[in-house]
């Protein structure tokens, strides 16, 4: 019998599978406010270091003001800006899109280009055939194979979009928008922005798991611990710089049992189907939507297409954990990790590769 999909989080932006260590008992803990703000169906964690708790208190204000401006307009199956957009697309309409979201569109079909085309933000259509856009369905399973390649056959990509100034068309109707793969990144680095106008120089934003660290966290630099897939155990950590993105793709956030074959809700668009040979990617870099979207991207590249789609992006700071358990690194971020287990590093050290 086909099961319901699992339900860690229900919302529009998927946690990942980073966490923040603990500092370290020997030191004195730095003076340190937090709050937390519930948004885009998930926890948002703000943790502010070195500030008098009015500031923090006001920082989080700021903060929770941009994340209810976008919340329902960021959301392709809602009812607010990118819903009416996308509905605009589906009957060959030209509609004005407000410079935030055109900003985040195009930058989406720019990484949609350079990872030649295994970062798509146009195929929300696939999506809704998989069901993936309405966790409360009941009788989850599989669409048919003929329906699949039948959607694939209509070339969904931000390629067909056409822009006029801030107004955007596409003669191609089967595109249905649905940026989320780029989206935390683009809120991280919204919110850095705010928080160095209000003077805040060290602060960590945590969407679900996926971090901005602004500064250091107290006195040193935060740690960041990094999760084996579906699991709540960390395998290892790394000190992040002032100003990085840690962000993570995983295949176990969202999926559903069907004669007993597990589908989860990362699609590969070449071939409509769920990824198979990644559990997890894990990004570091100073941009959070590159970060962000690389992350989705390497995942569905897979172990064999890791190292050319780093090189083609521009990063070099990524973790790939396979689905049976093998760990490809960069150099760059294999001379960062700590592990805690002398197998991870092992494996870390037989798997790493160069660019």
């Amino acid at each position: 019998m086909p099961s319901q999909p699992n339900s860690r989080n229900t919302g529009w932006l998927l946690c990942s599978v980073l966490l923040v260590l603990q500092l370290s008992a020997c030191q004195p803990a730095p003076k340190e406010f937090s709050d937390r703000v519930a948004a885009f169906g998930t926890l948002i964690t703000l943790r502010y270091y070195g500030v008098a708790e009015a500031d923090a208190a006001g920082a989080t204000r700021h903060l929770e003001a941009y994340f209810r401006s976008i919340e329902s307009d960021w959301y392709p199956w809602g009812d607010g800006e990118l819903q009416r957009i996308n509905e605009a697309l589906a009957a060959g309409r030209a509609i004005q899109v407000s410079k935030p979201l055109a900003d985040l569109i195009r930058r989406a079909a720019d990484i949609e280009q350079r990872s030649a085309g295994l970062f798509n933000p146009a195929l929300g259509a696939l999506s809704e055939l998989w069901g993936f856009n309405d966790l409360l369905q009941e009788n989850w399973q599989p669409p048919e194979r003929a329906a699949i390649e039948a959607l694939l056959q209509q070339d969904p990509g931000s390629r067909h979009l056409q822009w006029t100034g801030f107004t955007l068309r596409s003669n191609n109707r089967s595109i249905v928008l649905d940026p989320g793969g780029i989206t935390k990144g683009a809120i991280l680095a919204t919110a850095d922005r705010i928080l160095g106008e209000l003077g805040i120089g060290n602060a960590i934003v945590d969407i679900g798991g996926d971090l901005l660290v602004r500064g250091n966290a107290g006195q040193r630099a935060a740690r960041i611990g990094i999760r084996s897939p579906g699991s709540d155990s960390a395998i290892g950590w790394l000190a992040a710089t002032p100003g990085e993105a840690i962000v993570t793709s995983g295949n176990y956030e969202r999926y559903f049992e069907h004669d007993g074959i597990r589908y989860n809700h990362v699609l590969d668009p070449r071939t409509g189907y769920p990824v198979a040979d990644s559990a997890s990617v894990t990004v570091a870099h100073t941009d959070p939507v590159l970060a962000d979207a690389a992350a989705t991207a390497l995942l569905v590249a897979g172990p064999h297409g890791f190292d050319a789609l780093c090189a083609a992006l521009g990063v070099d700071q990524a973790l790939l954990i396979t689905a049976s358990g093998d760990l490809r690194l960069t150099p760059a971020l294999q001379s960062r990790v700590h592990w805690l287990d002398d197998a991870d590093a092992r494996r870390a050290g037989d798997h790493d590769v160069s660019q």
